[in-house]
């Protein structure tokens, strides 16, 4: 019970409030902050994870709560020895335990978690516990923001104008060496995580931004900048120097986290204004484009600016990018001599991308490169004259889409090709046949008192069983043929290169000895057998269809003759 003060006119009175029992607190806030908890015992070497907990590390991996792996399960050998190791530490020393792990699933999916414990004493015995907590989102923005602040920093230092970078606090995180004389600050001013309010204190003092309480003037562009909206404006400076200010806010993790704005001494060059424009456009360009390989080539194809990523992706060594000028035919050159355009003439491929470089159009095109990794690759002509491009590694991306394309093609309990990929096998056969004269043929199995197992052992004896069975096919059968599941117990096998029909009864013969052989499932042994129905092509049909339909019959034509034995189909007409 818990006593709570409501005023009520002038008097004070206690209300009695009925909180949730102490476990049921403690499953909400495991499930609102997203932490569980295990428990450690050396003596066994064994874990404990209560069900709330299993419950939390099944839905951090997408993987059913109901078959969630041990903890230690779903690491990597590395992070599981790493993880050992502290663990032993810990307990040899009794010490707490504070570290990062890196879980993965069977499909490959990854999350992170930040495992926290301590030695307890319980009944006498030493014991471990602690907790974990997902922290993947935190992690993932965490990495996001510094790949692109890595990035940016590595841009900003060879722009021709004055940069700062400052967080969501308004403490700068990068700037360049061009920021001290163009704002004339001196170098004890500008330091990493100095406050924005700080820095312009200098100016502001100096009357650069006009009349009136140097403290509130500086207070009024804080609270403009605290608002992180873009903006570009001109301002006089000392010496009577006029600058552009521009200011770009930047998001991580879907939300603003600062601003870049740089500072150009147009004194000289107002007369100019397109190149200015032209300059921001190339850093807007750079900006709204983070993460990625970044190039940009001038009018001339001389190579502007990059960063390190694009040297990293393309794998340019320091020797062809540290020149003083390096052109666009440098790199093609440098590509050429080590095959990264494949087969072809030299010469036609270099006059080809000089001749589009020469003329940039908007492209978005993907290249896979020699060492197999998969570049998305996005290029936009400069108003003005040049071009950028922007080269974005997708060999994850590309990897997963093959992935979910071979599930589909794939019966998922016995990983055996399924009907879609049967058709596409029988297809090739055909193909092959036309083209070389290759003889081919089609088994169609349905399996002998499957039924019988299912009824008195439960369904998931008989997937364990058909999974048992789709193994013994695979091994009796040559690497050049294919096994393949129709659905329930239904099987086609692919014969190629069969110069005669006692090839394919041989090998009938033997599935049909293979499967009769008993089997071990959860400790029952278990007999059952299999017809089998032999179609050739090109004699019992010239087409799909009409051959599956001919192994079909010939299969229940077994069925009928007593099981436990193939039937040849008939010739067609």
């Amino acid at each position: 019970m818990a006593n709570v003060m409501a005023g009520k006119g002038d008097r004070m009175v206690q209300e009695t409030v009925q909180p949730l029992a102490d476990s049921e607190q403690l499953e909400l806030m495991q499930q609102l902050g997203r932490i569980g908890y295990w428990e450690y015992d050396p003596a066994n070497d064994s874990f404990m994870l209560p069900p709330p907990s299993l419950h939390l590390l099944a839905s951090m991996l997408g993987t059913s709560s109901h078959s969630a792996p041990l903890l230690r399960e779903l690491m990597c050998d590395a992070e599981r020895h790493r993880f050992r190791n502290a663990l032993e530490q810990a307990v040899s020393r009794r010490l707490n335990l504070n570290l990062e792990l890196q879980l993965m699933n069977l499909h490959g999916d990854r999350a992170t978690i930040r495992v926290k414990g301590r030695p307890i004493e319980h009944d006498g015995k030493l014991r471990f516990a602690g907790t974990f907590r997902d922290i993947t989102s935190e992690k993932s923005v965490e990495s996001e923001r510094e790949a692109v602040l890595s990035q940016l920093h590595a841009v900003i230092g060879g722009l021709p104008v004055g940069v700062t970078v400052f967080d969501e606090d308004l403490r700068l995180l990068f700037w360049n060496d061009h920021i001290y004389d163009i704002l004339g600050l001196p170098q004890g001013a500008v330091y990493k995580y100095v406050r924005f309010e700080d820095l312009i204190r200098y100016p502001a003092e100096r009357g650069e931004y006009g009349p009136g309480d140097p403290a509130e003037l500086v207070r009024e562009r804080a609270d403009r900048a605290r608002r992180f909206e873009a903006h570009r404006f001109e301002r006089a400076a000392r010496d009577g120097r006029t600058l552009r200010v521009d200011g770009y806010p930047f998001h991580f993790g879907g939300r603003v986290s600062g601003f870049v704005t740089t500072y150009t001494d147009i004194t000289e060059q107002k007369h100019s204004a397109s190149q200015i424009e032209h300059q921001h456009q190339v850093l807007k360009t750079l900006i709204d484009n983070f993460p990625a390989g970044i190039s940009l080539f001038d009018s001339q194809l001389r190579l502007v600016t990059h960063n390190p990523l694009f040297r990293s992706l393309l794998d340019f060594p320091g020797s062809l990018l540290d020149r003083p000028v390096v052109r666009f035919e440098d790199l093609i050159d440098f590509n050429l001599a080590r095959g990264e355009y494949g087969d072809g003439d030299p010469d036609t491929i270099r006059d080809g991308l000089l001749a589009r470089a020469r003329d940039p159009r908007h492209h978005h095109v993907e290249r896979t490169r020699p060492d197999g990794r998969v570049l998305e690759i996005i290029g936009a002509p400069i108003p003005g004259g040049g071009f950028v491009t922007i080269y974005s590694d997708i060999t994850e991306r590309k990897l997963a889409e093959e992935r979910i394309r071979s599930q589909a093609l794939q019966d998922p309990l016995t990983q055996l090709p399924n009907r879609i990929r049967l058709n596409d096998l029988i297809e090739q056969a055909l193909e092959r046949t036309r083209e070389h004269g290759e003889g081919f043929a089609l088994l169609f199995l349905d399996l002998d008192g499957f039924k019988h197992v299912n009824d008195s052992h439960g369904h998931d004896a008989g997937d364990e069983l058909l999974q048992q069975v789709a193994e013994r096919l695979r091994r009796t059968v040559r690497e050049t043929d294919a096994v393949a599941r129709l659905g329930g117990d239904e099987f086609v096998v692919v014969l190629r290169d069969i110069e005669s029909a006692e090839r394919a009864q041989r090998i009938a013969a033997d599935l049909i000895a293979q499967i009769t052989a008993p089997f071990a499932v959860r400790g029952a042994e278990l007999r059952i057998g299999t017809s089998i129905g032999i179609a050739i092509h090109p004699g019992h049909g010239d087409c799909r269809e009409s051959l599956l339909r001919a192994a079909d019959e010939a299969m229940y034509q077994a069925k009928a003759a007593g099981k436990r034995t193939w039937r040849m189909a008939g010739a067609t007409s």
